[in-house]
């Protein structure tokens, strides 16, 4: 894969104690650096896309106790804006689409969407930080390895503590009966948050080349406008 198309920039000072207004000065910097025009329309076509793909679900273990837990495939903007655009753009787009599912669509008053980012965190983090700092398809591969097992071990606790209670909330059950049915059909959502995370996973691969392609051509075209407006 190719290398990241933007670098955040550097702290500021050396190993002089610093004031307070050159601190605030620096994460000025840092600010402005990393949330660059190109990164910010980057982050809302990405937030906006995965919002429009959260909207198209549908079954993944039919038949099974567990019909209710839906696939979609608005995390593949969330990890592909992870690699491209840097591992705090990708938590950034993860929570902004939950927050505008939440505000159009969403049924259970912000605690599924909540659960949603706890159990995408680690999925997107874990990839985008190893890629940040070591590139080539090996690390790619390895960080998208443990992203998916981490995001497997994880669902474990969201699903029994908010996502299957805040389900039959909604539904006029009971927080206690939504963490029994947990308990009765735990493998049955392990087993689809593993197949989840394979199959969104490889749709990345086979997406992001071309998008990070256009990222960056659509970068160097504002990077030559900025130097030309200096």
């Amino acid at each position: 894969m190719e290398e990241e198309i933007e670098q955040t920039a550097e702290n500021i000072g050396g190993n002089e104690p610093e004031t307070t207004a050159a601190k605030k000065k620096s994460f000025a910097d840092l600010f402005r650096g990393y949330f660059t025009a190109t990164r910010i329309a980057y982050i809302a076509l990405f937030t906006a896309i995965s919002y429009v793909l959260g909207l198209f679900d549908f079954t993944l273990l039919p038949g099974t106790p567990v019909t209710f837990l839906k696939l979609d495939f608005s995390n593949v903007l969330v990890l592909v804006g992870g690699f491209s655009l840097g591992p705090v753009a990708g938590v950034i787009i993860a929570v902004l689409k939950e927050l505008l599912h939440a505000i159009t669509v969403g049924n259970t008053a912000f605690i599924g969407e909540t659960a949603n980012i706890l159990v995408v965190l680690p999925y997107v983090l874990i990839p985008s930080i190893i890629y940040k700092k070591h590139k080539g398809i090996k690390w790619v591969i390895t960080g998208i390895t443990l992203g998916c097992l981490a995001q497997c071990v994880i669902s474990i606790p969201v699903n029994y503590l908010l996502t299957f209670p805040a389900f039959l909330w909604a539904m006029g059950k009971s927080w206690s009966e939504g963490q029994q049915l947990f308990i009765d059909v735990w493998y049955w959502t392990l087993l689809f948050n593993f197949i989840k995370t394979l199959c969104v996973s490889a749709v990345v691969f086979i997406i992001y080349k071309p998008l990070s392609r256009l990222i960056k051509i659509t970068n160097e075209k504002f990077t030559r406008r900025k130097k030309i407006e200096q």
